[in-house]
């Protein structure tokens, strides 16, 4: 599936194409975002990021940023380099004058494949459902077997990337994180 990545221009092999990184992540971003809506739209009120995993200074100031603007907001975290994936996400929900960051968060997809959750670290209660206009934290984990739920969302997701004849270019892709 992937090629040998040698600098910021390289990319993931998707059908006959190349996908540099840069598109990569911003299929990968419109895919959770489908996994998470559906069909409804994201509106102002949630943000999603993608990058590196974030560092304790950066994590501090998207804290504030949150804050400020009173926007819940994704950090989708990618690893890069030959084997290219989404790695965790983390999460900033302003509430009351403070935010609440969750950080190693996964998705989750039940049986009936309908919308995906976000699943935080093991030790923290319940589970986070992605409405139009902000994350909603949620009582209970979804299922008692949640790896498979993790695994169904990454089979998922690759089968959104991955599947042939979709083609994502850089201009396309600019214009999805935007519009996100």
């Amino acid at each position: 599936m992937n090629e040998k990545m040698n600098g910021p221009d390289a990319g993931m092999k998707q059908g006959d194409r190349m996908m540099t990184t840069k598109t990569f992540e911003a299929a990968v971003t419109r895919a959770v975002i489908k996994l998470l809506l559906g069909s409804r739209k994201l509106k102002s009120g949630v943000v999603i990021t993608g990058g590196d995993a974030l560092g304790i200074e950066d994590k501090i100031e998207i804290g504030r940023h949150a804050v400020e603007t009173d926007d819940d907001l994704l950090h989708l975290e990618f690893r890069t380099g030959p084997n290219p994936a989404l790695t965790g996400i983390a999460m900033f929900l302003p509430r009351d004058g403070r935010c609440h960051i969750q950080t190693g968060c996964r998705l989750w997809l039940s049986k009936s494949g309908s919308r995906g959750l976000i699943l935080p670290q093991a030790h923290v209660r319940g589970h986070f459902r992605l409405a139009p206009r902000e994350v909603v934290h949620i009582d209970g984990k979804p299922a008692d077997d949640l790896s498979d739920g993790i695994e169904r969302a990454s089979t998922w997701l690759a089968r959104q990337i991955m599947r042939p004849g979709v083609q994502y270019d850089d201009a396309q892709c600019t214009l999805w994180a935007q519009a996100a």
